[in-house]
């Protein structure tokens, strides 16, 4: 090898060490907290989309709800906070009395770029990262309320990725069909999938599920808080029996709404759910009288 070529080389070497050192990457030495994503540059300098949108995110806000309240435990920074993800992956609590220095659920929580082997770098499988903190799985497959049998449809094997990072999507929002702001070059998520139907057709099924899905609902709701006012006042008008069943449609029907899809994650499975507690309501308001 020349001297000439020898000193270029070297000079590339010095180089890439000056740049490399510069980029604070936050699991190079153990002993290192991880910075704060906001100020966190190196994932951003070759994913700058992706960071556009992780800033748009829930995840980029996730910490704030529970760093605003005194009163939340070690188990809310498990899904809240990178600190008490990694935790709660190892099996272990979280420190809260150093609260003040997490972060929130940010690219270091689900991506390990230097030691992963899975695909993207994950620090665990795609499915079991959403499942640690996101509990819709359940609806999603049908599976879980009580007193009524499973109930899958076309979705209950559907990856969560698939329908919330379109097109590596890391709003991980739906795009939905009938989403004004949508960009005609994008696909949205339902047509991704359904290349047998456009776009303002799904739109309409996804608009015709969430209607009836509310509709049904709002009644569900307004005969189960009525009931409630009169047992507040009248405890022993339902025997052992119905006070079961209320308080299992009552479960089932807070399931649903605290799973927030609106019926879209399994239409059927919500239905089914729905017209059960619709009949044991009659059932009970009758025996109420």
């Amino acid at each position: 090898m020349s001297k000439q070529l020898a000193w270029k080389l070297a000079l590339i070497c010095a180089i890439i060490a000056a740049i490399c050192g510069s980029i604070p990457f936050a699991i190079a030495d153990d002993k290192k907290e991880i910075p704060d994503h906001t100020n966190f540059t190196a994932c951003e300098t070759c994913h700058a989309n992706k960071q556009k949108m992780w800033e748009a995110s829930g995840h980029s806000k996730a910490i704030n709800p529970v760093l605003k309240n005194e009163k939340a435990p070690a188990d809310c920074y498990g899904c809240h906070s990178s600190e008490g993800f990694a935790a709660k992956r190892q099996g272990n609590k979280v420190d809260i009395s150093r609260k003040n220095t997490f972060h929130t659920v940010s690219c270091l929580t689900c991506h390990d770029p230097r030691n992963s082997k899975l695909p993207h770098k994950l620090v665990a499988d795609a499915g079991e990262l959403c499942d640690s903190c996101h509990p819709q799985r359940e609806v999603l497959k049908g599976q879980g309320a009580r007193g009524i049998d499973d109930v899958r449809n076309v979705h209950s094997a559907v990856a969560c990725a698939s329908c919330h990072m379109t097109e590596g999507n890391h709003l991980m929002k739906v795009l939905r069909p009938d989403d004004p702001n949508l960009s005609e070059k994008r696909i949205d998520t339902c047509t991704a999938c359904h290349k047998d139907n456009n776009g303002k057709a799904r739109a309409k099924q996804l608009q015709d599920w969430q209607s009836e899905f509310k509709e049904k609902m709002d009644g569900l709701q307004t005969d189960v808080n009525a009931m409630d006012a009169m047992l507040r006042g009248k405890p022993e008008v339902l025997n052992a029996d119905l006070k079961k069943k209320f308080d299992d449609l009552k479960f089932n029907l807070s399931n649903l709404v605290r799973e927030g899809s609106h019926g879209a994650h399994n239409f059927d499975y919500a239905m089914e759910i729905m017209d059960a507690a619709s009949k044991d309501l009659r059932e009970i308001k009758a025996a109420a009288k």
